[in-house]
């Protein structure tokens, strides 16, 4: 990806050597600039677990997060939400932003009958603009065997017309480009004619990719076209061709070769006085190539941009009039193959039989800072579709469109030529979407209503006060969290009584104690009332037209949608004989907690709470005072924990390095080891892998949790309080271990075999080491691998493994 600067030099060179001195084009140049220097827009990809889904089953996501191509420097705060065919919504997320990712889960009702729900994503920021640049997108929902069937509907077809650069003009040749559709979206194969309105014809013509191709037509003056064409059942249609114009101005281009040559024509009848054009090339609103164009003294100019030096994704080429209208326009994809990074993805140990081990390894070869998210899936349920999309089509191409894409992972799936031209009929049968040139030459700007989230911010006022009452004030708070880590802030006030704190971050529900500052005897704080607010945006109208604008993903097989059900139904079936056994059990805990249960409660939060692993609580286990330290305290506790304590000490668990937090924060082991044992109070070991660690934690983690905040916790009694919510409560994703819990009398039904949201990886951490076990049924193993580091580059690794 290129930097901003990388842009201004593009521009630079090309000012010099197409020697552009047009004040007017210099004039739409400046308006771009203001537009991406005071409106730059974010963009979102969803990497999901699979495609198909039970209902109750969970669904796993990762949403990446960029802006201008790049990792996204803007929001600290992602919304993620799954609503009906309706529109109603069903569910809510609010994730924090890290290093350009967010990641949480949807528990889909067990109740579902319909087949379709969607999941829509945003960023406070683009709350400010067209909701149509959202990310939404369908997941495809099994229904259940009791789902009512609905009524076939009777298909119907659809043929769109696009001539290249706008317009037909009279006696000027031009390509038109066509889409053939059927209702849900999904592209049909058709054959026809192109003739006048006598009938006569003019040239066949016949889709050659997803319902796409193009055919050269020269307009006769006067002269009305229609198509004429055959669905794939043989039953005829007629689409009219918009009409030719008598003035105006055709443009047509062609990319090869790092060069975009294009052609503008105009009527040989044109006025001299209506001959000067500008043409302005932009990518993510800024200006790559500006020219002026004279066609006084003749009717067609051809005239190359170089295009090697470009970023890749989609350039928008305007030809502007004299009065500064846009007149012709064309959409095209510069790939100069500079988008990507590779991981290089393998089994270390690969078995398929039932409960077996596996172990994937990834690599990465720089040494950047990277991001990544994997998804391990039964094959059988989850097979490749011909409908997919990835983190190439919907950050480089799908999400800068206006227009549905079909299936938008083949125009990233090859060099070929083939490929290429393809591509180019999805831009010629597609619209950029991101401004309207109306509103930019208008000067006519998007209303900012709401700044970019830095992650929670507490914001209020104070009421009841006089503003003598509240001079010189500020208000002292407390907030609590549940990792009973209390941090004191120093709240400052306007005048008016108003007062913000930004670049909080925790989960769930926190308290937030407040007072007055030297209000002795809390005079002041009683008198006064207090308004509070978390700083997160309220969900914005649901768009049911932009919803039914969706498609779904490609029909999956009856028999793998059967056998997916048929899985969902016996882990449904299993989960209630489960909770029959074990609701005595339930019951009576429910009464009295165990010590560690309520210290787990008080002290953890977000990946931290609960987990596949170990808790020891130093409370009740006399050892723990006469440890010398927390690595010597665990040795010999936990099976597979390896535990060095020569020198600074370690620890490893199935060979990879096991990661160390200091009340949840990210820490070494010398921190760790300095730590007097008498001022910790609970100890927690993860088992591998644990997705909160650098590298997505292959060698679990150690977290440690000091007895500071408990200390502080008498200092609460008698201030005021209020509740504040955080980000979402995000569920760990359980991987069973069968070398140390295997019950044969209860079934593995798992289709996701391994979710990690969370892989990161820098200069010290290139190698990562999955370890997990199939399920009882599992017979292929389907890989995805997606992510960005931090240039903005990005990847995706898919591998079938049987």
């Amino acid at each position: 990806m290129m930097t901003n600067s990388f842009y201004k030099i593009i521009v630079f060179y090309i000012f010099f050597t197409a020697s552009f001195t047009s004040l007017q084009a210099q004039h739409i140049d400046s308006l771009l600039s203001i537009l991406d220097e005071n409106y730059p827009q974010e963009k979102i990809h969803l990497h999901m677990d699979k495609l198909n889904y039970n209902p109750g089953e969970t669904l796993w996501f990762k949403a990446y997060i960029t802006a201008d191509n790049q990792p996204a420097a803007l929001s600290k705060t992602c919304y993620a939400e799954l609503v009906d065919e309706k529109g109603t919504l069903l569910q809510r997320q609010i994730m924090p932003v890290l290093e350009s990712g967010a990641a949480s889960s949807f528990e889909l009702p067990d109740t579902l009958h319909g087949n379709k729900l969607y999941i829509r994503a945003y960023t406070s920021w683009m709350l400010n603009f067209d909701s149509a640049l959202f990310y939404m997108h369908p997941v495809h929902i099994i229904p259940l065997k009791s789902a009512v069937k609905k009524v076939p509907v009777a298909p119907s077809y659809t043929l769109t017309l696009f001539p290249e650069g706008g317009d037909l003009v009279e006696n000027i040749g031009s390509l038109v480009a066509f889409k053939a559709t059927d209702q849900e979206g999904t592209p049909i194969s058709i054959t026809g004619n192109i003739a006048d309105d006598k009938g006569k014809i003019v040239t066949p013509f016949s889709s050659v990719h997803d319902g796409m191709g193009y055919f050269s037509l020269l307009p006769v003056a006067g002269e009305k076209y229609k198509a004429v064409w055959k669905d794939k059942k043989g039953v005829q249609h007629q689409t009219a061709l918009p009409d030719a114009k008598k003035d105006g101005l055709t443009l047509s281009t062609i990319y090869s070769a790092n060069r975009i040559q294009y052609t503008l024509t105009r009527p040989e009848v044109e006025s001299p006085a209506a001959s000067q054009y500008y043409v302005i090339a932009q990518m993510q609103q800024r200006v790559v190539y500006s020219a002026k164009i004279n066609l006084t003294k003749k009717s067609t100019v051809t005239a190359p941009i170089i295009t090697d030096s470009m970023p890749t994704g989609v350039l928008q080429l305007t030809v502007f009039n004299a009065e500064q209208l846009p007149v012709a326009e064309r959409i095209v994809f510069i790939n100069n193959n500079n988008y990507f990074f590779n991981t290089d993805l393998h089994a270390v140990e690969k078995n398929l039989a039932k409960r077996a081990r596996n172990v994937l390894q990834i690599d990465v070869g720089n040494n950047l800072l990277t991001n990544l998210s994997i998804a391990v899936t039964d094959e059988g349920i989850n097979p490749v579709s011909n409908n997919e999309e990835s983190i190439f089509t919907q950050l480089l191409l799908s999400g800068d469109l206006k227009g549905y894409v079909y299936n938008p992972a083949y125009y990233f799936s090859s060099d070929e030529d083939s490929v290429k031209q393809h591509l180019d009929l999805v831009m010629m049968t597609n619209g950029w979407r991101r401004f309207k040139w109306e509103n930019v030459l208008a000067e006519k700007w998007p209303v900012l209503t709401i700044s970019p989230a830095d992650y929670i911010s507490i914001k209020g006022k104070v009421l009841g006060l006089s503003k003598l009452q509240l001079s010189n004030k500020d208000l002292t708070g407390i907030l609590k969290t549940k990792t009973n880590a209390p941090q004191f802030l120093n709240i400052p006030m306007t005048k008016d009584g108003q007062f913000k704190l930004n670049k909080l971050y925790f989960f769930d529900t926190a308290k937030l104690y407040y007072q007055f500052n030297n209000d002795k005897d809390k005079t002041l704080t009683s008198a006064a009332s207090f308004a509070f607010e978390n700083g997160f945006v309220k969900s914005p109208a649901q768009s049911v037209n932009l919803l039914s604008g969706l498609y779904a993903p490609s029909k999956t097989d009856s028999l793998i949608l059967l056998r997916s059900s048929s899985l969902a139904k016996l882990q449904r079936e299993q989960n209630e004989r489960n909770k029959i056994q074990t609701l005595s059990t339930v019951v009576v805990k429910t009464k009295q907690k165990s010590l560690k249960q309520k210290m787990d409660e008080e002290y953890t939060s977000g990946l931290f709470s609960g987990g596949d692993g170990y808790t020891f609580t130093t409370e009740d286990d006399p050892f723990a005072k006469s440890a010398q330290s927390v690595l010597q305290y665990l040795q010999g506790k936990v099976a597979g924990l390896q535990i060095s304590t020569t020198g600074t000490g370690g620890a490893t668990w199935r060979g990879s390095a096991t990661s160390f937090f200091l009340n949840e924060i990210n820490s070494d082991v010398s921190q760790l080891q300095n730590i007097n044992m008498n001022d910790v109070a609970m100890i927690k070991v993860f088992r591998p892998p644990f997705f909160g660690a650098m590298g997505g934690g292959a060698g679990g983690a150690i977290a440690v949790y000091t007895k500071k905040g408990a200390a502080l916790n008498n200092n609460f009694k008698g201030l005021d309080f209020t509740n504040i919510v955080g980000y979402s409560v995000i569920k760990q994703f359980y991987s069973p271990n069968y070398e140390t819990e295997n019950d044969p009398t209860v079934a593995d039904y798992r289709t996701t075999l391994y979710w990690n949201s969370f892989l990161l990886m820098d200069k010290t951490n290139r190698r990562i080491t999955i370890p997990f076990y199939n399920s009882d049924n599992c017979k292929k193993l389907r890989v995805i691998i997606e992510g960005i580091n931090e240039l903005g580059q990005l990847t995706r690794e898919e591998k079938i493994f049987q």
